[in-house]
């Protein structure tokens, strides 16, 4: 409801951005199509209350002895308004981006700048994710993925999260924070007898987002079923150039055990990286959140 709410409040915004944008160009002295009937043009010093005098343009036409005119107003005013409409729409877009993304409560105030780089490695992975966010559009052309392995309480999920809000607030891209536990319930679900969606609705839905995030990469499964769709997943998102950021507790190694060494290389590909995340938790420090 709220992302609806949200959606019809952007496309509100749109339809005034348009209206204050024909508004811009006709005090530039471009006539919008549907006033052409305005068969005489002029331009006039006119003068803003809050802004100063301004040229405004002037067109009008007369029939049957009556003289129907309309003139532009204060490019000052309407730049203002066009400031203030695309800040409005730029918060509702990003929160709406925000909800979508699934970020974790507990997570929520994660960001690059309240990371704890408490060594010279974690400073490092740190600079590397920022080097990526910085360079998002790049990422996403390429398909550049990446993979996060290490200990837990080390900052993975901190900087990942990060990641996710810097590239939603400045490129607006679609980010989706999932596990494995959650794809592997999302497959189970399509099993029942009345399931409306099936396993093909599942790999489409992860596969439909700029960024996938997957969590907890490495766990035990339940079937082949399972390992197989979460393969499909990453693989389809591979063939379509689309980053995914696995996340796990395990090597390198044992990753690559987990989801085999094909989709590992693949993972890597395009300037991709394995992360490492080697030193011990530090989640027990005042003020830390890490994972």
């Amino acid at each position: 409801m709220i992302n609806n709410n949200h959606n019809r409040e952007i496309a509100s915004l749109n339809a005034q951005l348009g209206n204050l944008q024909e508004e811009m160009d006709f005090a530039g002295g471009k006539v919008p199509a549907i006033d052409k009937c305005f068969d005489q043009k002029e331009t006039l010093h006119a003068k803003c209350k809050t802004h100063g005098e301004f040229i405004q343009v002037r067109i009008w036409t007369e029939y049957a002895g009556r003289v129907s005119e309309k003139r532009s107003r204060c490019p000052g005013c309407i730049s203002e308004e066009i400031s203030l409409a695309s800040s409005q729409k730029n918060k509702l877009v990003v929160g709406t981006l925000m909800e979508d993304a699934n970020i974790p409560e507990r997570f929520a105030a994660c960001e690059f700048g309240n990371y704890q780089a408490v060594n010279a490695s974690a400073a490092m992975n740190l600079d590397l994710m920022q080097q990526y966010a910085a360079a998002w559009p790049q990422m996403l052309a390429n398909g550049t993925s990446l993979i996060l392995s290490g200990k837990p309480g080390t900052g993975k999920t901190h900087l990942v999260i990060a990641l996710t809000k810097d590239i939603i607030r400045n490129h607006k891209s679609t980010v989706l924070l999932t596990s494995v536990m959650r794809i592997v319930r999302a497959v189970r679900r399509t099993w029942g007898k009345d399931s409306e969606s099936s396993e093909e609705d599942v790999i489409a839905y992860y596969t439909s987002r700029d960024l996938l995030v997957i969590d907890e990469v490495g766990i035990q499964y339940d079937s082949d079923s399972e390992m197989i769709t979460l393969f499909d997943i990453m693989n389809t998102r591979y063939e379509r150039m689309l980053p995914t950021i696995l996340i796990s507790n395990l090597t390198p190694s044992e990753i690559s055990d987990a989801i085999g060494e094909r989709l590992t290389d693949r993972l890597v590909e395009g300037g991709g990286a394995n992360i490492i995340f080697n030193w011990s938790s530090y989640r027990s420090q005042k003020g830390a959140t890490a994972a």
